[in-house]
This record gives structure tokens, C-alpha cells and sequence, in this order.
């Protein structure tokens, strides 16, 4: 089950675009704070924060397939 996850939250992934999945990896999986993102790229933290909320809907939207079946 973990795997069949993974799996569908990398294919999920892969069809953002770079700048929301870069966000979203640096925030979720490598625990980095949006204000250090800001710092380092020097992109403004409110731009990061709406790359991140798009990446959410998307990634909302094409697991609740996935998460509807896991439930049955």
C-alpha cells in the first residue's frame, strides 16, 4: 500500500509545474520553513506560499481517486 502511495504521489507530482513541485518537495518532504526558501531564492514568501496552495489543489484533487479506493 505504501508503495502504490508513492507511487501515485510522484506520478502527481511530476505533472505540476516545476516551481509548485519544487515548493511542495522543499516544504512536505524535506521539512524546509517557507521563509527559508524566500531567503535562499529570494523569492517573496506570499509567492511561494500560492505556488504551494496550487500544488495542494492539484495534488488534492488527483489523489482523492486513490484515497476513495484505499477507503474500500
Amino acid at each position: 500500500l505504501r508503495s502504490l502511495v508513492w507511487t501515485e504521489l510522484e506520478s502527481a507530482l511530476s505533472e505540476l509545474p516545476p516551481e509548485q513541485r519544487e515548493i511542495f518537495e522543499l516544504t512536505e518532504l524535506d521539512d524546509i520553513p517557507v521563509k527559508d526558501i524566500s531567503k535562499t531564492t529570494g523569492i517573496p514568501v506570499n509567492t511561494l506560499l500560492s505556488r504551494k496552495h496550487y500544488a495542494v489543489l492539484h495534488l488534492r484533487k488527483r489523489l482523492a481517486g486513490l484515497y476513495q479506493d484505499i477507503l474500500q
